[in-house]
């Protein structure tokens, strides 16, 4: 059953996601129409007064920010299948996974990318810029690949630890938004 602490969490989410994905602000934050009532009681049109809905962020160049989250999703995705490959030569996969998430999961200001996996040029780009919310950008994105994996997989060994490194970054990247806002 979903909560309020779950939907909150949710959106806290897609916040996150939103800052490398600008399509997903208004889902978000989506724009709502004045109300009449409010034009009667201010005396002016909002159309009139020139205000315009605009977005918490402004909007990075969207190749750019395409180009991030496919890296991101494809090294997550590259992850999860050499988990799967060393589990199938008899690594426990919660070992192999626990490095990983050491390296998506640093305190700030540390990068917030596997080290044996080269750092995109991307990524570093809009860390520079935007570092409070590219990293929980990165975890939440990469946290929803492991989830995504954690269902899918029937091995449970493997389910279990795609799934505690999903809540690990997941936590993570709540926690760094959290310290930013």
């Amino acid at each position: 059953m979903a909560t309020a602490k779950r939907a909150a969490m949710t959106v806290d989410v897609l916040r996150m996601l939103a800052h490398l994905n600008p399509r997903l602000w208004p889902l978000v934050e989506p724009r709502v129409p004045p109300h009449p009532v409010h034009e009667m009681v201010m005396g002016v049109r909002t159309a009139e007064a020139g205000e315009v809905g605009l977005n918490p962020q402004p909007l990075p160049p969207l190749q750019q920010d395409a180009a991030l989250w496919h890296a991101v999703r494809d090294m997550s995705v590259a992850v999860a299948e050499a988990t799967i490959a060393a589990s199938l030569a008899g690594r426990k996969p919660a070992e192999v996974v626990r490095e990983v998430g050491d390296d998506i999961c640093p305190e700030p200001p540390r990068t917030p990318w596997p080290k044996k996996w080269p750092v995109p040029p991307q990524l570093q780009q809009r860390l520079l810029v935007d570092p409070q919310h590219v990293s929980p950008a990165v975890q939440a994105t990469a946290a929803l690949v492991f989830q995504s994996y954690a269902q899918r997989t029937t091995d449970k060994p493997l389910s279990t630890a795609f799934t505690d490194l999903a809540d690990r970054l997941l936590e993570r990247a709540l926690k760094t938004a959290n310290h930013s806002a």
